[in-house]
């Protein structure tokens, strides 16, 4: 019973009449409300959601439509008590009763600002940022800007470091524009948007972001890239932080890293999605060659000028348009499905094989060169599913070369390696493809296990008429010397070039002089038209 009591006295009501006056009240809700008897409700209390939006006093007190309802309760304009209120009604009575409940909006609230805001940076996320520039009477200049080494300060020093330097560039920015409205993008990325009425000059404010900068006497060069979008008159904010996000992904990907968005470059965009839509539908059928081709190029030896293989090139075309593999392979890769193209390359060198024989030529005679992502190499399975693949199609490993291009290796390379000298060890040969433009050291070259190099088509083109061209392409022939490497150039179109790279000591060359790129069928005849090229090698 003393209990029971002892409960009744912690009750927080009070009831009133239908002029809404103060009839009695309890201990505790006088304490709280700071009300007496007599008092009149509409005189003394605000109720207010939490947003802080004013209630009608009316319909909570004299008509009810709830069982109960949390609210805020200011009295005489000052404190807010959050309740949540019961009513019922006797007679001519009203009753509330009051359950505190701080600590729940408290919670409610903090909840709703982290759903709002950074904790960390304190900065909008992004949909409050939108909310927020909507709000604003101006358009403005939207900018993105994205710290790149975020990743390799992380690893070289630790994220707390990398942190830091983020919040270094959030200040620098924060110091020139105070007017602007800024969200937290990722974790390397922040969004601002300044209005029009400020002026803003991009270029200078992107030299200043990217100014070096200091922590414990330790230097970093922040490596900032910035897109930005000038908003027109008619323009939907959030389509504009679309296209200055835009902007800021294409400046990852050049080398150019101040980029304003433009027009083309959604086209360009569109294209690339629907590049990456017809690819992802290409890869999952039962045949792909139902949607790709392997074409072969002809190589030959420059003493005999006789055929002694071809490179293996992927051919794509989409609403019956060819694709460049510059623009399709970097697609497939980042799927993951690049492998399903090597293994298919694979099956076309087997049907060529097949068609050959039924020329009466053997095709082992010839060597058939297949290029090789690096996102393949990485793969621990690569080695296994190659070997597999060769000996179910009956392919000698010793007739076939993997490209690799000379800037795949730079990344990774110990480990790289070992695969390469895994390969040799099996019968493959390994040949540097695109040489010269992956700025590759000399200590790389020495280490790294390999059988070939094969010059860029950029060394070839001019190298008869440019005298700097004939120095650069004269010093790749000299280090494949000394390497003991053979040499193989591509892109050899005239007959000058042929001559030039002849007389240089380059081995094999490929291109246009001999051949363009050739189906399989035309390859055949190619092969059956140049009558002693199987003939001359030895068993």
């Amino acid at each position: 019973m003393k209990n029971q009591l002892s409960q009744l006295l912690h009750i927080a009501y009070l009831s009133y009449d239908k002029q809404g006056q103060i009839i009695s009240l309890s201990d505790v809700a006088e304490r709280m409300l700071g009300l007496k008897p007599g008092d009149l409700l509409s005189q003394k209390l605000v109720f207010i959601d939490e947003d802080f939006a004013e209630l009608n006093l009316d319909e909570i007190l004299f008509d009810p439509i709830f069982d109960q309802i949390e609210l805020g309760i200011s009295i005489d304009n000052s404190s807010v008590t959050w309740v949540r209120l019961y009513s019922f009604r006797q007679d001519d009575q009203y009753y509330l009763r009051l359950e505190p409940i701080e600590e729940l909006i408290s919670v409610r609230r903090l909840n709703k600002q982290l759903a709002i805001r950074d904790p960390h940076t304190g900065l909008l996320y992004r949909d409050a940022f939108i909310n927020k520039i909507k709000e604003q009477p101006h358009q403005g200049t939207i900018c993105c800007v994205r710290i790149c080494n975020f990743q390799r300060i992380s690893e070289v020093w630790n994220i707390g470091v990398a942190n830091l330097v983020f919040m270094e560039i959030l200040a620098r920015f924060q110091g020139e524009f105070d007017k602007g409205i800024f969200s937290k993008h990722s974790s390397d990325c922040y969004c601002v948007f300044i209005p029009n009425t400020v002026p803003l000059n991009i270029e200078t404010l992107y030299k200043q972001l990217n100014e070096p900068f200091n922590f414990n006497g330790n230097s970093f060069y922040s490596n900032v890239s910035l897109g930005y979008y000038k908003e027109q008159p008619s323009d939907d904010h959030e389509l504009s932080l679309n296209k200055a996000e835009m902007a800021t992904f294409d400046a990852l990907s050049d080398h150019n890293r101040l980029v304003e968005f433009k027009e083309t470059l959604a086209r360009q965009i569109e294209r690339q999605n629907k590049i990456e839509t017809g690819l992802r539908s290409a890869l999952y059928q039962d045949n792909l060659a139902d949607s790709f081709e392997v074409v072969f190029q002809p190589i030959h030896d420059t003493k005999t000028e006789r055929l002694i293989g071809a490179e293996c090139l992927m051919r794509w075309e989409l609403d019956g348009q060819p694709i460049p593999p510059t623009e399709f392979i970097p697609i497939i890769e980042s799927t993951g499905e690049i492998n399903k193209l090597t293994l298919f390359t694979l099956s076309q060198i087997n049907k060529l094989k097949s068609l050959l024989a039924q020329e009466h030529i053997e095709a082992r005679q010839f060597r058939f060169a297949i290029n090789i992502s690096v996102v393949e190499i990485l793969d621990v399975n690569f080695t296994a599913r190659l070997l597999q693949a060769l000996e179910r199609l009956s392919l000698n490993p010793a007739k076939i070369k993997l490209e690799l291009t000379e800037s795949a290796l730079i990344d990774n390379f110990n480990y790289i390696n070992e695969i390469l000298q895994k390969l040799q060890s099996e019968g493959l040969m390994i040949s540097i493809d695109d040489f010269g433009t992956g700025y590759s050291s000399l200590s790389y070259l020495c280490k790294l296990h390999f059988d070939e190099i094969k010059i860029d088509r950029a060394f070839v083109t001019h190298v008869v008429s440019d005298g700097k061209m004939q120095s650069l392409f004269n010093s790749i022939v000299s280090l494949a010397k000394n390497l003991d490497k053979p040499l193989v150039a591509e892109g050899i179109e005239q007959l000058d070039q042929m001559i030039y790279a002849k007389a240089k000591g380059v081995e094999y060359i490929q291109g246009y002089y001999y051949s363009k790129p050739l189906n399989i069928t035309d390859f055949v005849e190619y092969v059956v038209a140049d009558k002693s090229s199987y003939l001359h090698f030895e068993e």
